[in-house]
């Protein structure tokens, strides 16, 4: 609190803004929208614009209706920090918004940036630069974490990378430069510092930065409806690359397969295709939205395996139908998308989708089914 008192004192800048009120929501939600273009910043209603601080009426739902008269007049999608604090014994309320890996963002239709203390309209060869970086995948996870440093990446982990990559892929990169020369080839460190990436792919401890951002919850129930009843659950909180591994390994100790003989060999028949579960997980991974407090879940149950994950479609470039065809790829993290590439277990092509489809129909399984609803994509594949 002594923190933002200070700030408070500064004025208002381009990262902060203050609003007597609620009744100007209107304008904080572009105010915000234009944080998220540029730096990202902080809103507090409560304080006037001297900066004395003269209170608010705060209720849970006063906390509620802001965070979705946000969510519901942004475009693509805001997921701010809505919290109540007191201020000199006054309940105040803070909106916090990091800068956004998806902009430009628009409310009610029309797109912000912040220039100094004042919210102005972006203007349309801005709007295009921002609209092409984000069609070009230059999101979240090219992002410098500005309170990481070296030791807190797992460097084993790096080189065991590279010589999976420089088999799988002809990377031929060298594997006794030091931990930072890698990382700066691979874009995962740029000028000394990490990116998010980084730490997402190979940090020792992600949690440090992305509290629950990047976990994967996975659950076997006997039943295909509730979850009071489990038979086994894992949560798996490592890096992304150790969570894919930990959850692929989850999935194969449940999964049915029978010994089918060919000749004088055997062969182990899956139920479902390694290669559709493989690629669910993958895709499940690198196309998340990162930014949103909210978990990856895999529920295996009697007549479906469900993946499930905040994400951003891309559209119109692609829609839940464009996933059942052949389209560009569009991935939301490409330097993730890049790693997972290197070791061999994602195309890059737009195909991922398609080959879960057609891999499993030729399985004599019944068609996958893709669903987007309030910014979270599910896959379901039925058993």
């Amino acid at each position: 609190m002594d923190d933002i008192l200070a700030l408070i004192s500064k004025g208002e800048s381009e990262t902060l803004e203050f609003k007597k009120s609620t009744a100007s929501l209107r304008e904080a939600i572009e105010t915000v929208c234009s944080f998220a273009n540029h730096k990202g910043g902080c809103l507090i209603f409560g304080v006037d614009d001297n900066g004395i601080v003269i209170g608010q009426q705060v209720s849970d739902d006063t906390l509620k209706n802001i965070a979705n008269s946000i969510k519901l007049n942004t475009e693509p999608k805001l997921y701010p920090r809505v919290e109540e604090i007191q201020l000199k014994g006054k309940s105040c309320i803070i909106v916090t918004v990091e800068e956004s890996p998806l902009k430009p963002h628009s409310a009610y239709g029309r797109a912000f940036t912040r220039m100094g203390t004042t919210t102005q309209r972006l203007d349309r060869d801005q709007y295009e630069y921002l609209l092409l970086q984000r069609y070009n995948g230059y999101g979240f996870d090219h992002q410098i974490q500005k309170d990481a440093a070296l030791e807190d990446i797992d460097e084993p982990a790096v080189f065991d990378f590279l010589e999976r990559a420089n088999s799988l892929r002809n990377l031929n990169e060298n594997t006794f430069l030091p931990v930072e020369s890698v990382l700066e080839k691979l874009e995962l460190m740029r000028k000394g510092e990490l990116t998010k990436a980084a730490l997402l792919l190979f940090g020792k401890n992600p949690g440090k930065f992305f509290a629950n951002h990047y976990e994967i919850k996975c659950g076997h129930f006997p039943s295909d409806n509730g979850y009071d009843e489990l038979i086994n659950d894992k949560e798996y909180s490592r890096n992304i690359i150790e969570n894919f591994n930990f959850s692929y390994g989850f999935l194969t100790d449940i999964l049915k397969k029978s010994t089918a003989k060919k000749g004088v060999h055997q062969n182990e028949v899956w139920e479902f295709p390694m290669d559709v579960i493989r690629e669910s997980l993958v895709n499940m991974i690198v196309h998340r939205d990162y930014r949103q407090d909210i978990k990856s879940t895999v529920e295996v149950r009697p007549s479906f395996i469900r993946f499930y994950n905040p994400g951003h479609l891309f559209a119109p470039t692609i829609t839940v139908e464009r996933l059942k065809t052949i389209h560009s790829s569009r991935p939301g993290n490409k330097l993730i998308a890049k790693i997972f590439y290197l070791m061999g277990l994602f195309e890059n092509w737009g195909g991922g989708t398609l080959k879960i489809i057609t891999e499993t129909v030729k399985a004599g399984k019944t068609s996958p089914e893709f669903f987007y609803e309030d910014g979270m994509l599910r896959l379901e594949l039925y058993r």
